[in-house]
């Protein structure tokens, strides 16, 4: 269960949509089983944190991964296809995460499209109340995608 004033902005099954924590998030969502932490901030961004993250992360147990979107990185469909082999392949609950959520849950809303897991509102499926852009969603997926 996601521990609540850590800037979970939604969750879907395993995987949390939340925007940029705080170290005491960090450390929350590892007490709350959080295995993966993916990134979706850019390094530039990243660089202008008060702590390091990437350390903070791992210090608590948890993997990290950074898959930046936005600026001069786009919308990336490769960071989908990773997203998808981490989802299959570590155990535990998942936290996506940029600057308020946005970006991570256009990478999720493309992972569940390409996965076929979400019908044609993934933003729905997941209980996304945040703004929704389908051209960002499908420059993410993947072109060998369902």
């Amino acid at each position: 269960m996601a521990p609540e004033g850590n800037n979970i902005v939604c969750r879907h099954g395993r995987v949390w949509l939340a925007g940029q924590p705080l170290e005491a998030d960090i450390r929350a969502w590892a007490d709350a089983g959080v295995k993966l932490v993916v990134n979706s901030r850019t390094p530039e961004e990243i660089a202008q944190l008060p702590f390091d993250h990437a350390a903070e992360v791992t210090a608590c147990g948890m993997k990290y991964v950074e898959m930046p979107i936005g600026g001069p990185y786009g919308a990336n469909p490769i960071h989908t296809a990773e997203l998808a082999h981490l989802l299959e392949t570590e155990p535990g609950n998942v936290v996506l995460h940029c600057r308020t959520g946005t970006r991570s849950a256009h990478l999720y809303a493309a992972h569940l499209l390409a996965t076929g897991q979400a019908g044609s509102n993934p933003f729905e499926t997941m209980g996304w109340p945040g703004p929704a852009d389908p051209s960002m969603v499908r420059a993410l997926i993947p072109a060998n995608s369902a």
